[in-house]
């Protein structure tokens, strides 16, 4: 199937999520419309939807350039229920990071939550750790290939060119934050840590923080 971006704004973005049949995507897609109308205004930069041949969405992405093109920042990204398992947000995101190529962006962050980590490191990310409010966060080169390039970098990359010149940044971003969840959350992470396995690399940030 033919697909493509299409940057919508806030009004046709809330009639787009009004067709949709779940209360699960409902509530996400609330959420993100939420937090991007405290965060950021419409009118400079909207939502990019994958849309199919009939401009049909498939997948949303909430992202930002930043002024010096240093980081693509992605802040959310979902596929409604219904659209789910057929690569949707995988392409999103690919075509999200060639754009990004294309402007000379250096960085990708984001933060995942635990039920979104088999996505991502499925994909080739890694993660450094988890935030104040116990969600993964990643920040990373973007490959001259794009997404299809992360696999490789990560798994090849040593630890200095992935960080390059962003360990304050990171380490602050991460350190210390598991002392601070409460027993639900940190059973949950234990449970993440294992699944994660190499993909997490707080030990080795640490490592080289001192």
């Amino acid at each position: 199937m033919t697909t493509r971006i299409k940057t919508i704004g806030r009004d046709e973005y809330i009639a787009s999520i009004r067709l949709l049949q779940d209360s699960e995507s409902c509530r996400f897609a609330n959420q993100a419309l939420a937090w991007w109308d405290r965060h950021f205004s419409w009118r400079a930069q909207g939502c990019d939807v994958l849309v199919g041949p009939s401009d049909e969405p498939l997948s949303y992405i909430f992202s930002k350039i930043d002024h010096y093109s240093e980081y693509l920042t992605v802040y959310n990204l979902f596929t409604p229920l219904g659209e789910q398992r057929n690569g949707y947000a995988h392409e999103l995101l690919r075509l999200t990071m060639e754009n990004a190529c294309k402007r000379h962006v250096r960085r990708i962050t984001f933060s995942s939550v635990s039920a979104s980590l088999d996505f991502y490191i499925g994909i080739g990310f890694i993660f450094w750790g988890i935030n104040t409010i116990g969600d993964y966060h990643c920040d990373l080169p973007i490959p001259k290939e794009g997404l299809s390039g992360m696999e490789k970098m990560t798994d090849n990359g040593d630890l200095k060119m992935l960080i390059g010149k962003q360990i304050e940044k990171i380490y602050a971003k991460v350190s210390n934050n598991e002392i601070k969840l409460t027993p639900t959350q940190l059973l949950r992470y234990q449970k993440d840590r294992l699944k994660l396995g190499s993909k997490c690399r707080f030990e080795a940030l640490s490592a080289l923080k001192g």
